[in-house]
């Protein structure tokens, strides 16, 4: 399973990026700046591969935090 962050228009690039690195400790800055562009100009970046428990977990914390996220087998 994986999780995508999809584009959205309500959250700016600064809190994405804030976000991105405040669940996902293995990206730097520069690494989620990086999936903040490929998002807006792509519509979607895959952010996170794992099992069922993880993955829902970090998507229902993402969710609250306000960010467009989908599930994909």
């Amino acid at each position: 399973m994986s999780l995508y962050l999809m584009n959205d228009d309500v959250n700016s690039f600064d809190y994405v990026i804030a976000i991105i690195t405040s669940y996902f400790p293995s990206y730097n800055a520069l690494q989620a700046e990086q999936i903040a562009r490929i998002v807006h100009t792509a519509g979607k970046c895959k952010i996170y591969s794992g099992f069922a428990p993880d993955i829902f977990l970090l998507y229902a914390k993402l969710q609250k935090s306000g960010l467009n996220i989908e599930i994909k087998h």
